[in-house]
């Protein structure tokens, strides 16, 4: 597929992009928030650094069994497919996180004794996630046990977690362990320890604790311009998950929380939290089936779900989402390029049991997006280093990742006509 690029004479002055195989454009309003880089670094600078990434949540052991069909009260159903894997949201997002080039993410949890817990993080570090932000409990490291049913996808989670959370002093004391040991690496660089701390809506008070206590030491030390803060609100029955609105750079919020909120569509639900959250917050919505949206300074940008003939493991997809929104924003990427590719990807996610290749397929579809004249300019270059080519983010906006929609104020002044995917079949 080539692109083209040209220049419509007009009140709006719109830049459009041509993709001559569709016949479908999209245009943009120049003046459009999404075609801006969120990073003040250009992306060029950002591509050539390792981005270290902290996500704070809960880990977790899954057990996910696989039925026809939801079994009744008091009866015995087989299960034809049963896996035992690593969870909980901070874990999924960094095992996605973890397969791109130049990411550096560590986990910080608490999880049970060390001797029960030692094989768990050593296949967390095999993934290349970092662990020695997390601690050891002498409760058990907290499990789910997923009903999964072939016949209607639905998911029945049913946990237990007698761990107790990471309190504002632990995360403190493993930040400021992080910041000595990278001054003993000699990495004297006023880049803080992360760049990018994520995390999960749980713990609620002491979660809150811990971004205020971190905003307060990057204002302080003069590197909160460096940093971003991101929180995902995703179980609205948290009691007092409110609370933790204000405190995102980036908030992410799930189709459950809008929904017992009172919220029936995306657009209404985020309109109406943009003035609860932090000014100049950008918010993100998964929702489901139908797709992701993200508001930033009134504007609203949609994309659809790519549709998937098989639906194999949907745990994890809004993770994935996560994953892909922290892999773009981090590279200096629009925000109408992230959303697509954290859609596109989660939408993949679902098609396959686990998580492994993601980032694989991603390069696939970057690849083959953009035709022979680019394929053929990069033919002796590597995926990572194709990946952070800065002709793949210009030709990346472009990319036919279903249909994207754009509304300032509820005026339309983007729209993506085509839906069908760039990856055939790999």
């Amino acid at each position: 597929m080539v692109f083209s690029f040209s220049k419509r004479k007009n009140k709006n002055s719109r830049l459009v992009i041509d993709e001559y195989s569709s016949g479908s454009s999209v245009s943009a309003s120049r003046s459009s928030s999404f075609d801006q880089p969120m990073s003040p670094v250009l992306p060029d600078s950002l591509n050539s650094k390792l981005v270290n990434v902290l996500i704070v949540g809960q880990v977790y052991q899954d057990t996910i069994m696989t039925v026809d069909y939801y079994p009744q009260e008091d009866t015995k159903v087989r299960s034809s497919h049963t896996q035992q894997r690593r969870g909980g949201n901070c874990v999924n997002t960094a095992e996605v996180l973890s397969q791109f080039p130049k990411m550096s993410t560590s986990i910080m949890s608490a999880v049970g004794p060390k001797e029960q817990s030692h094989i768990l993080l050593s296949q967390l570090e095999q993934k290349g996630i970092k662990t020695h932000t997390c601690f050891y409990r002498k409760s058990p490291t907290p499990s789910c046990y997923i009903i999964q049913c072939k016949d209607t996808g639905s998911r029945t989670i049913i946990s237990c977690n007698t761990t107790q959370d990471i309190t504002k002093d632990e995360f403190a004391r493993k930040f400021e362990m992080s910041s000595i040991t990278k001054t003993m690496s000699f990495e004297f660089d006023a880049r803080p320890a992360y760049s990018w701390v994520h995390f999960e809506g749980r713990n609620v008070y002491e979660t809150a604790a811990q971004i205020d206590w971190l905003e307060a030491k990057s204002t302080r030390e003069g590197w909160r311009s460096q940093l971003t803060i991101s929180v995902e609100l995703e179980k609205p029955d948290r009691p007092h998950i409110d609370i933790l609105l204000t405190r995102g750079d980036i908030v992410f919020f799930s189709k459950l929380y809008a929904e017992k909120r009172g919220y029936e569509e995306i657009e209404d639900f985020l309109r109406d939290f943009q003035g609860r959250c932090k000014p100049g917050a950008v918010l993100f919505c998964t929702w489901g089936a139908e797709g992701a949206a993200c508001l930033f300074k009134g504007e609203l940008l949609h994309s659809s779900a790519l549709a998937q003939t098989h639906v194999i493991d949907t745990v994890g997809a809004g993770d994935t989402f996560i994953a892909g929104v922290i892999y773009c924003m981090t590279r200096g990427h629009t925000l109408l390029t992230t959303l697509k590719f954290s859609c596109e990807m989660a939408s993949r996610k679902v098609s396959r049991s686990g998580f492994d290749g993601l980032a694989n397929t991603m390069f696939k579809v970057w690849d083959t997006s953009l035709g022979a004249e680019l394929n053929k300019a990069h033919q002796s270059t590597s995926n990572q280093n194709l990946l952070q080519s800065k002709s793949y983010e210009n030709g990346f906006i472009g990319l036919e990742f279903g249909t994207i929609t754009s509304r300032r104020s509820g005026t339309s002044n983007l729209t993506h006509s085509s839906s069908a995917p760039l990856l055939r079949k790999f």
